[in-house]
């Protein structure tokens, strides 16, 4: 079928006002922007603000906040709610229903930010109220988002067995916050084919210099843990209780934790959870894409633990599992980790760390390359109807 495009492409702007939409689940999709945050900076462009959606119970950490570099505003989002340890999509349906009005408010605040700033490009990290926003007001700002998740709709890519139902729901959202975008680029553990007819550019993890500084070579007798549902605490503590002598340095956004010596709680901070992963024996994690790549980064093995329910991580962690970070599990059950450190060949890991950081420093020019090109593209269709109008007339 052939497509026609609505975009005119013009030379891009010199150096761009780029507004950042950042969803405030989790740490990726923050990582993420303070790395690509770098990469317009060193170009000469400016992060003129940040969106950040965030859910109740949930707070910006400092090591975000702290190292944006720019005026950041903080709204109401949907986000999973969970029954119990597992993540519940009729509890999360009735209570983005029951704060409907207050998202509606807030589509207006994200409406002043957007006029207020007047961004070249918004750049939006998987945020679905912006993918809203794009719909209800219709601005004339171009549009790029950025995520793991628009893999998604890759032919090649390859879903968890089962949860048809989920599946489906999960692509709807991910379309909806591609909504009206001029592109959806896609992060991915390994290289892919570009797909034009759905705007899909496939490009390596975003990492942050300080990831890509660091020396993963040494490893210390410790595991590091990171926990995006608290409610994980519970099994990594009756699990300890069985292994005293496992040290755990555990990374969660709540204050800090000792239960015994061996382990620890400790709120999020970006430099310090960073050292740690670099000295550490293996990372343990829900299979969230960020943790992941750094972990591939540096060498080290992961074990992945997809929160119940949570259709997205058990994707993620088998597909990470065959781009050979390690492997996953449905509990914390360390046990099988610490076997597969045992029997994995030496020589394996580190060819798929070479594969992998060979990836990574081959596309990242080309993530900003593709901001600036849709910085450079307008919407023609306002013109092409006024065109219409006047031949009618």
């Amino acid at each position: 079928m052939k497509t026609t495009t609505l975009f005119t492409s013009v030379a891009p702007r010199r150096s761009l006002r780029v507004l950042f939409a950042v969803q405030g689940e989790g740490r990726g999709h923050m990582t993420q922007a303070l790395a690509l945050r770098d990469l317009l900076v060193e170009r000469g462009h400016t992060v003129c603000g940040v969106l950040v959606g965030r859910s109740e119970g949930r707070k910006v950490p400092a090591f975000f906040a702290d190292g944006i570099g720019a005026p950041t505003f903080l709204y109401d989002s949907p986000n999973f709610a969970y029954d119990g340890h597992a993540v519940s999509i009729s509890r999360t349906v009735r209570a983005a229903l029951r704060r409907g009005w207050i998202y509606a408010h807030h589509l207006q605040l994200i409406h002043r930010q957007v006029t207020a700033l007047q961004p070249d490009v918004i750049v939006n990290f998987y945020e679905g109220m912006v993918g809203l926003y794009t719909l209800a007001f219709r601005p004339d700002v171009p549009v790029v988002c950025i995520g793991h998740q628009y893999m998604f709709h890759h032919p090649d890519y390859r879903f968890a067995p089962g949860q048809r139902v989920g599946r489906a729901a999960l692509r709807a959202y991910t379309r909806l916050t591609a909504a009206r975008a001029h592109r959806r680029l896609a992060l991915s553990f390994y290289p892919a084919a570009d797909v034009p007819e759905r705007a899909i550019r496939v490009v390596p993890p975003l990492l942050r210099r300080d990831v890509l500084a660091l020396d993963g070579s040494r490893s210390e007798d410790f595991f590091l843990v990171y926990l995006l549902n608290a409610g994980m605490a519970e099994q990594i503590e009756a699990w300890h209780a069985r292994r005293r002598d496992v040290r755990l340095e555990c990374f969660w956004d709540r204050e800090r934790y000792q239960p015994h010596p061996n382990l620890t709680f400790n709120p999020l901070c970006g430099e310090r959870f960073l050292r740690l992963m670099a000295r550490s024996r293996g990372v343990v994690c829900t299979a969230g894409f960020e943790s992941v790549s750094e972990a591939l980064w540096l060498g080290k093995p992961v074990y992945m633990i997809p929160t119940p329910g949570h259709l997205e991580q058990r994707t993620n962690a088998l597909d990470a599992e065959r781009t050979g970070a390690g492997v996953h599990g449905l509990r914390f059950e360390l046990d099988d980790f610490i076997y597969h450190l045992g029997v994995r060949p030496p020589g394996e890991r580190a060819a798929t760390q070479q594969r992998f950081r060979a990836w990574v420093r081959e596309g990242e020019a080309r993530v900003v390359e593709e901001i600036e090109a849709a910085a450079g593209e307008r919407p023609a269709l306002a013109r092409v109807t006024a065109a219409g109008a006047r031949e009618a007339a």
